[in-house]
């Protein structure tokens, strides 16, 4: 049976270093709070606003009562916060999304306020006797509370008093220059669940990029991601129009794709074809292969690199062309 891993995100291995701060003095605590949270001794997690409450079965028949608390910010502080987070646009995608940017913090700490505990802010109890702080219990509720914020890292908000309704709906009114904060729930229903990708972490992926199978399908609804985002500053009333964009652009990609006299449909294109068969290539090797000259190739390969077909690495002569393995 595998063991209950905890701080497999960014957010929760922040909440356990906080954690170990507070526990430098009493180190001996933590590894039997991890013993107590991987046995399941921890019920009743509940996580509100300035205050994470829960019990701990210990070696007595009632459960020790434990209860943490981290100062919430006022309306005013996240007026401040949700304004910048919405004034930087791949964050205000990103928690629109559903995901926790691993730079917010530092968007936060521009405002002068940390989702983190600073020193001194944590403050925790315990029914137990132990004098230590954090005791086992108190740890061990830790370590459950990281899992947790691993699993929904907006209870990392929730606990400096903005859920994630609240949250969402105060960028979307930030982003359309409204003072009016509704929450509100996201209707735009994800059909693709990502969470196992770490964008980071695709680079050094082992395994053949080229063996992956792509399996494109016309969008379900092209234009949900912008409806996320709300209406641009200053620009309201382009909305309806940046939307038929969208699902026109989207459009346009699917016939391109599925043509059938769309480049490379059925390997028709001779350029890809003679790059599959000597990549990585020169511009001269290619057009070589074609029997042409390479100032009429040249304007065929930067069409094939501008619409993603082909990569190229190196410079001047040391120029090399290959397909891209994740289109191609």
């Amino acid at each position: 049976m595998a063991r209950a891993q905890f701080g497999l995100t960014w957010w929760g291995r922040r909440w356990i270093a906080a954690l170990e701060a507070l526990g430098a003095l009493y180190e001996n605590r933590l590894p039997r709070g991890r013993t107590y949270a991987r046995k399941g001794s921890v019920s009743g997690l509940v996580v509100s606003p300035g205050q994470v409450t829960a019990a701990v079965q210990g070696s007595r028949a009632r459960p020790y009562r434990v209860a943490i608390t981290l100062p919430v910010f006022d309306d005013e502080v996240w007026g401040r916060v949700t304004a910048a987070l919405a004034g930087e646009l791949r964050h205000a995608a990103a928690l629109l999304d559903g995901q926790m940017p691993e730079d917010i913090d530092e968007v936060l700490g521009a405002c002068g306020v940390s989702l983190f505990p600073r020193p001194k802010e944590l403050s925790t109890s315990c029914s137990c006797p132990d004098y230590a702080n954090p005791c086992k219990h108190v740890a061990a509720v830790h370590y459950v509370l990281a899992q947790s914020f691993d699993a929904d890292p907006f209870l990392l908000p929730t606990l400096r008093g903005r859920d994630q309704p609240g949250l969402l709906a105060g960028l979307r009114a930030a982003r359309a220059g409204s003072a009016d904060v509704v929450p509100e729930r996201d209707t735009v229903e994800r059909t693709v669940l990502m969470d196992q990708l770490i964008a980071r972490e695709l680079f050094t992926a082992r395994g053949d990029l080229a063996a992956v199978t792509l399996c494109p399908a016309p969008a379900a609804d092209a234009a949900a991601f912008l409806r996320r985002l709300g209406p641009p500053p200053g620009a309201a009333g382009a909305m309806d129009t940046l939307l038929d964009l969208a699902a026109s652009a989207a459009g346009t990609a699917w016939d391109l794709l599925t043509a059938p006299d769309a480049p490379d449909a059925h390997g028709a294109d001779p350029l890809l074809a003679a790059l599959r068969a000597g990549e990585p290539a020169t511009s001269r090797d290619l057009a070589d292969a074609l029997g042409i000259d390479v100032a009429t190739l040249r304007p065929r390969l930067a069409t094939l690199i501008a619409t993603g077909q082909v990569t190229r690495t190196g410079h001047a002569r040391a120029t090399r062309y290959h397909t891209n393995p994740l289109i191609i």
